[in-house]
C-alpha cells in the first residue's frame, strides 16, 4: 500500500499485516464482555455490621457448609455428652441420692450442675475452629457467587481434617487448663471453709469467663486461617493472634455482639415451639388418663414420653447448630475483613475476579458461532 505525505495522519496500521491502511472512520468493534459479577460478599473490607450481615448471607448461600456441619457435629456431641451424664447418673446413683436427702448437700449440688453447665457452654465454643473452617471455605467461593455444598467443602478440606480436630482440642485443652488454675484455689479452699470456698472458687469462675472470652477473640480466626491457608495448628494459632493484633476490639464486639443475638434469637425461636410440644404432650396425657389406666394407655404415655423427649432434643440440637452456623460465619467474616485490611487480600479477590470474568469470555467468545461471523472476537 502506499500513500502520500499528506495522507499521513489519515492512515492507521493493519495490526493482522503490520502495513499500513487508510484510516475508517467506523470506531472498531469491541469484544464483547460478560458483566462482572459483585459476588455475594463485597470485594472490600467490611464495615462492623456488614461482617454481622455476612453470616446471615452465608446461612442463605451454602446452607450445607454452614447449617448442615453444625448439625451434624452438634448432635454427635449431644449424643456423646448425654451417654456421658447417663452413664455418671447410673454409676453414683447411690451417692446422689444420698446428697439429695441432704438439703444443704442438694444445694451445693445444684451450684455444681449450674457451673459445669456455664462452663460447658463456654466450653463448647471450641467447636467454631472448626465449623469456622467450613464457613471460610464457603465464604472465599461467595465472591464470586460460587455455590457451595458440603460435599465440596468437605472435598476442599482434605488433608486438613485432622488437623482441625486437633485444632478444637487444643483451644478445649487450653480453656480447660485455665479454668482449672482459677477454680483450683476455692477447691482447696472449701474443705477449710465451704463458705469462703464457694465464694473464691465463683470468683475464679468468672475470671475464667473473662479469659474465654479473650482467648477466644485472639485464637477465633485460627480454623478459618487453617483451612485457607493450609496452616498447622500451631501456626494457625499464630496467624490468629497477629491478624487480631490490632484489631481486637473490633472483633471482640464483632463476635461478642453476634453471640448474644443469636442466642436471643434461638431463645425466642424455642420458647414458642417447646411451649406448643408441652401443651401436646399434656393434653395426650390427659386424654390417655381418662382410659382408666389400662396396659395400652401405660404403654402410650411412655411412647409419648419418648417421642416428647426426643422431639425436644432435635429442636434444641437446631437451635443451637443455627446459632453456632451463624456464629461460624461472622468468625469467616472477621478473618477475611482483617486479612483484607492488613494484607490487602480484597485486590487478591478483585484480581481472580478478573481472571475469571476473562475465562468466562474466552469461553463464550469460543463457543458462540455469532461472535466469529460478526468478527467481534478480533482477528484471529
Amino acid at each position: 500500500m502506499t500513500t502520500s505525505p499528506h495522507s499521513v495522519w489519515g492512515t492507521e496500521v493493519d495490526w493482522a499485516s503490520g502495513t499500513l491502511r487508510d484510516r475508517s472512520g467506523a470506531r472498531p468493534p469491541a469484544q464483547w464482555m460478560p458483566a462482572p459479577q459483585p459476588g455475594t460478599l463485597p470485594k472490600r473490607p467490611f464495615t462492623f455490621f456488614e461482617a454481622m450481615d455476612g453470616g446471615f448471607r452465608l446461612l442463605r448461600f451454602a446452607p450445607g457448609a454452614t447449617f448442615g456441619i453444625a448439625m451434624i457435629v452438634h448432635t454427635l456431641v449431644t449424643l456423646a455428652a448425654g451417654l456421658t451424664f447417663t452413664a455418671l447418673v447410673v454409676g453414683n446413683a447411690g451417692f446422689i441420692g444420698r446428697v439429695l436427702e441432704n438439703p444443704e448437700a442438694g444445694i451445693g449440688l445444684n451450684i455444681v450442675i449450674q457451673t459445669v453447665s456455664v462452663a460447658a457452654s463456654f466450653l463448647i465454643l471450641s467447636l467454631v475452629q472448626l465449623l469456622s473452617a467450613f464457613a471460610a471455605v464457603a465464604a472465599d467461593s461467595a465472591f464470586s457467587r460460587e455455590r457451595t455444598t458440603l460435599s465440596a467443602v468437605w472435598r476442599a478440606l482434605r488433608g486438613r481434617r485432622l488437623r482441625l480436630v486437633l485444632l478444637c482440642v487444643v483451644c478445649l485443652a487450653a480453656h480447660v487448663l485455665v479454668l482449672g488454675v482459677l477454680v483450683a484455689p476455692g477447691l482447696v479452699l472449701l474443705v477449710l471453709s465451704p463458705a469462703a470456698g464457694v465464694l473464691v472458687a465463683t470468683l475464679g469462675v468468672a475470671l475464667w469467663v473473662a479469659a474465654t472470652a479473650y482467648l477466644f477473640t485472639k485464637s477465633a480466626l485460627a480454623g478459618a486461617a487453617l483451612a485457607v491457608e493450609d496452616l498447622g495448628v500451631f501456626a494457625a494459632l499464630k496467624r490468629s493472634w497477629d491478624l487480631t493484633r490490632r484489631g481486637f476490639w473490633k472483633s471482640f464486639g464483632q463476635l461478642a455482639l453476634s453471640y448474644f443475638l443469636s442466642s436471643q434469637v434461638v431463645s425466642l425461636i424455642l420458647t414458642p415451639i417447646l411451649f406448643v410440644l408441652m401443651f401436646v404432650f399434656i393434653l395426650v396425657f390427659v386424654v390417655l388418663s381418662l382410659d382408666g389406666g389400662s396396659g395400652a394407655a401405660a404403654f402410650a404415655g411412655i411412647a409419648l414420653g419418648i417421642g416428647m423427649g426426643v422431639a425436644i432434643g432435635a429442636v434444641a440440637i437446631g437451635a443451637t447448630a443455627l446459632m453456632f452456623a451463624f456464629l461460624s460465619g461472622v468468625v469467616a467474616m472477621v478473618y477475611l475483613d482483617r486479612r483484607m485490611r492488613r494484607e490487602g487480600y480484597d485486590l487478591v479477590l478483585l484480581h481472580r475476579a478478573e481472571l475469571e470474568e476473562a475465562a468466562a469470555a474466552r469461553t463464550v467468545d469460543s463457543t458462540d458461532p455469532l461472535a466469529h461471523l460478526s468478527g467481534a472476537g478480533g482477528p484471529r
